[in-house]
């Protein structure tokens, strides 16, 4: 859809530099980032205009453009949200060298002109709360790991403070006792906002409720993909492949979607590798055929997602004999 004006925006925590573009010329202009006033704000600098016409373009930062980009959604204005690592990538190669609050709210309101983009739709509320407990999760158990580290480490000294080594064992158990309650909130939640769901995604070998309840809480029910290949494009599931200099042969996760989640799928991958049939036949194809084992585990992510997408679509369970019932019956057929 062509629209009349692109508006892009850099946001900051505490004020947004925005530019309207037509295709042709810039008009700048900022506000303070406060959820009371920035719709008024915007308002006076954009044309009185049908809002389906007017594109807001603006980078995930953090938290800091949720209120906005909900905001403008619900005004009825179309929002798209671009991973930032996307921008760093058009401005090198529109060889852009000064950065500037000005020159790059003007370079998403170009991008948003030039480049198809995704719309932006919130997150449903209990959705939205998955993803905070299961975030809370993952800093906990980071924490939990250095604990046990510097705990270890103390072992092996010659001489053990008795108070540094009572420190460390009480944070660690309350960082143990707030794991404990982040999980079962998570499985309160997800067993509220999606119960059927989380058990098709389990009936896939490989995906965990850890990883079932991530593609709840990021991906909510997958309502908004028509394809699974839009699903993985979306999650940048596709392996980035140096074949250049000494790095030839090296891969590596694409930077272009929700980074938290693709380290999860790609966990689960490592076991969906032995476990799940059709995973294990493609890695294994795949390693046959000479290409490196991330590669190969990247490709069986990318089926992971594309399996939990088709069994929300379906709202049938995962069933790993269905290809092979439909290759024998088209064999019947003809």
């Amino acid at each position: 859809m062509k629209y009349q004006y692109i508006v892009g925006m850099d946001v900051a925590k505490d004020s947004v530099q925005a530019s309207r573009f037509d295709g042709t010329t810039f008009s700048d202009f900022s506000f303070p980032n406060q959820e009371k006033s920035f719709l008024k704000e915007i308002q006076k600098s954009i044309p009185k205009s049908d809002p389906s016409q007017i594109l807001f373009v603006m980078e995930a930062t953090g938290v800091y453009h949720l209120k906005l980009a909900t905001a403008l959604y619900k005004k009825g204005y179309p929002v798209a949200v671009i991973n930032p690592f996307i921008i760093k990538k058009y401005a090198e190669m529109l060889l852009k060298k000064a950065k500037t609050d000005k020159n790059d709210a003007r370079l998403i309101a170009q991008f948003g002109f030039y480049q198809e983009v995704t719309l932006f739709v919130p997150k449903e509320g209990v959705a939205e709360e998955i993803t905070q407990v299961l975030k809370g999760l993952d800093q906990l158990n980071k924490a939990r790991t250095n604990l046990k580290n510097y705990h270890e480490a103390l072992t092996h000294r010659s001489k053990i403070n008795p108070v540094v080594r009572d420190i460390y064992q009480k944070q660690l158990e309350e960082v143990e006792k707030a794991i404990k309650t982040l999980e079962a909130e998570a499985k309160r939640l997800v067993s509220q906002y999606a119960p059927k769901e989380y058990q098709l995604l389990l009936s896939i070998k490989g995906i965990g409720k850890y990883s079932a309840t991530a593609l709840l809480g990021f991906l909510q029910k997958m309502d908004h993909f028509s394809r699974g290949k839009e699903v993985a494009s979306f999650l940048g599931l596709a392996p980035q492949i140096s074949q250049s200099g000494k790095d030839k042969g090296k891969a590596w996760l694409s930077k272009k979607g929700n980074g938290y989640l693709r380290r999860l799928l790609y966990l689960a991958a490592l076991s969906a590798s032995r476990s799940n049939a059709q995973c294990r036949e493609l890695y294994q194809r795949l390693l046959a055929k000479g290409k490196p084992k991330k590669v190969a585990l990247i490709a069986v992510a990318n089926k992971l997602l594309r399996q939990a997408f088709a069994v929300l679509k379906s709202g049938c369970p995962y069933d790993p004999q269905y290809l092979n019932q439909k290759s024998n019956l088209e064999v019947v057929l003809t």
